[in-house]
């Protein structure tokens, strides 16, 4: 009864999460250059295809199906985690690769022992998700803008959140009647973890808009100006006022006075 429940459970996320992974695609073309949607929208689509592989567990290949499922479902949070990684400025070193090659290992090392030490690698490969969620939100946190905070928090917390919940979720295995809302609150916190991707996004093109708005306000370069009349001439050659030209480039005003030589020398009877 609990299979056949799981079943139809693992379809409908399988689901849920294929229109997550298309979403944050669509994300990426909106955000132009911003690198990251398109390592989450991969590692969506394939958790996506690890759920689906978990509810063909209720058929009589139950190990073939589980150890698939499991393979999508970490390759899938590595490529987020690695998303993560490229959005927050960080390039793929070296080291990278010796952690994910001994990370791997010990997965694949687990997984084998699965069959004889069900308990103990279940939980080994639970505290490996919160290795790998709790240090991407620690990074989020730690590495984005902090005068951003609604991304930041939201993602960081909740990858944080997360992985501690992994880790303790072996134990509602002990009560059927919490299975099903143990592996719905473990689904919500990996849905709260994309919103707060899309939210990262959202913030870091709206620092871009902002950073582009001051770059305009700026005057920068070589300005030519008239040796004797200093009118200021644009890129279409034509000569503007320098008060006009500038005002019209950037938020300054201008109130007019005159200089203490200028009135000495144009204006000698108001000379004290």
């Amino acid at each position: 009864m609990i299979l056949a429940s799981l079943y139809k459970i693992f379809l409908g996320y399988s689901a849920l999460f294929l229109c997550i992974g298309f979403g944050i695609l669509f994300l990426r073309r909106a955000a132009g250059g911003v690198v990251g949607p398109e390592y989450w929208g991969t590692g969506f689509f394939l958790n996506s295809a690890g759920f689906l592989c978990w509810a063909a567990t209720a058929t009589d290949r139950l190990w073939l199906f589980f150890t698939a499922g499991e393979f999508f479902h970490m390759v899938g949070f590595v490529i987020m985690v690695g998303g993560a990684y490229r959005f927050t400025g960080n390039t793929f070193k070296r080291w990278n690769m010796y952690a994910l090659s001994g990370f791997a290992s010990v997965w694949a090392g687990a997984m084998l022992l699965m069959p004889h030490y069900s308990v103990a690698s279940f939980f080994l490969i639970m505290a490996l998700r919160t290795v790998l969620f709790v240090w991407t939100g620690c990074m989020i946190l730690k590495f984005t803008p902090t005068h951003r905070t609604a991304g930041r928090r939201l993602a960081g917390w909740s990858l944080i959140a997360w992985g501690v919940y992994v880790l303790l979720f072996p134990f509602f295995f002990q009560f059927p009647s919490l299975i099903h809302p143990g592996f719905g609150f473990l689904v919500g916190f990996h849905v709260l973890a994309a919103l707060g991707f899309v939210v990262l996004v959202v913030d870091r093109m709206r620092i871009r808009a902002e950073e582009s708005e001051n770059h305009v306000r700026r005057l920068e370069g070589f300005l030519p100006i008239c040796s004797h009349c200093k009118k200021i001439r644009d890129d279409h050659g034509i000569w503007h006022p320098i008060e006009s030209y500038i005002r019209d480039r950037s938020d300054a005003e201008f109130s007019h006075g005159i200089c203490s030589e200028c009135l000495k020398a144009h204006y000698p009877e108001f000379n004290i």
